[in-house]
């Protein structure tokens, strides 16, 4: 059965199949709207490839088009950012000539240089903060342990800014802790305490920061947490006379005024006992000296012939002088 065209139709049709066996084929290349084109045109390719020969190529990765159509990257080499390298171990990435790690790298996140910025962080591949930061000053932070902005949260505003540590403070958890907390002790005196003009507290206050600057009586807490430091601060503690310490006056600021050592005057001042007789009363902690730890907090006792009456402040004991809280 012959075929129902003229010669001179059959002689084109056999030109136009031949004509499609020597095209390159465009299946893999994307459509450019023009309904079934054999042909594959720059307007067809995403915005970052090119038509290399037909064919949609990314220059900056492609090994078969590194940097330019054709030129091709030898065996065992890899097209970065246009140009052939030698690939980077594991999953890292060769940017500017350097191997990163692009799901985590501030300045090469997801790709080379896309840089996060001070805002952000990359995590992932993605520029943003740390799970548990917040941004402060423009920049991630993490509240638990920055010194500027210790205890921050939420926009890192106002009240929300949180604290900044003091130079000889770290931020541990997201409150500013001394890295020292016990620098000395003032020599032994009673409940009454007066320096320079300045009666009780605040006289001892006053004394230790002359002597440490930066420093005022101890508390309580801060002489448990001197102890407990490895080794601990206390060991073979002295006065700024170097006469050993033994134990310490502590002030309980929860606690009435009679039991404050105060004079029991219209002020009420703390640590301003005058005479025996107002029997009010001392709290104190004693020192093992050789190990540097301390008791709980204890009450003084009578010192009267009336083991009834009310325990006394007139017991010499020494003030220890600690970091500021």
């Amino acid at each position: 059965m012959s075929l129902p065209y003229s010669g001179a139709m059959r002689v084109s049709l056999l030109a136009a199949v031949a004509l499609v066996v020597m095209l390159p084929s465009c299946e893999n290349c994307p459509s450019d709207g023009s309904g079934g084109s054999l042909f594959c045109h720059a307007e067809s390719c995403a915005a970052d490839e090119n038509s290399c020969g037909g064919v949609c190529a990314n220059l900056t990765t492609d090994s078969d088009n590194c940097g330019a159509c054709g030129h091709s990257c030898g065996d065992g080499l890899v097209c970065s950012q246009s140009q052939c390298v030698e690939p980077c171990p594991g999953a890292g990435t060769s940017c500017d000539g350097s191997c990163v790690d692009t799901s985590s790298d501030a300045n090469n996140c997801g790709s080379c240089d896309n840089a996060c910025g001070g805002v952000a962080a990359c995590s992932a591949g993605s520029c943003s903060c740390p799970t548990g930061d917040v941004v402060c000053g423009g920049t991630c932070i993490d509240p638990t342990q920055n010194t500027v902005y210790c205890g921050a949260s939420g926009n890192c505003s106002g009240t929300l800014s949180g604290k900044m540590c003091k130079e000889n403070e770290t931020c541990l958890s997201g409150t500013c802790t001394p890295m020292e907390y016990y620098f000395g002790s003032l020599p032994m005196s009673t409940g009454s305490f007066t320096y320079n003009a300045m009666a009780g507290l605040d006289g001892a206050d006053l004394l230790c920061s002359a002597h440490w600057p930066n420093t005022e009586h101890c508390s309580y807490q801060y002489l448990l947490a001197a102890s407990m430091k490895t080794p601990s601060e206390l060991i073979n503690a002295t006065d700024f006379n170097g006469i050993p310490v033994t134990d310490w006056w502590i002030d309980d600021p929860t606690a009435t005024n009679d039991y404050r050592c105060s004079d029991q005057t219209v002020t009420d001042t703390p640590w301003t006992y005058q005479t025996a007789h107002l029997g009010n009363v001392g709290k104190y902690v004693t020192l093992s000296r050789a190990t540097g730890t301390i008791t709980a907090v204890m009450t003084g006792t009578p010192n009267r012939p009336n083991p009834t009456s009310t325990p006394v402040c007139n017991t010499a004991r020494f003030v220890a002088c600690c970091a500021i809280p």
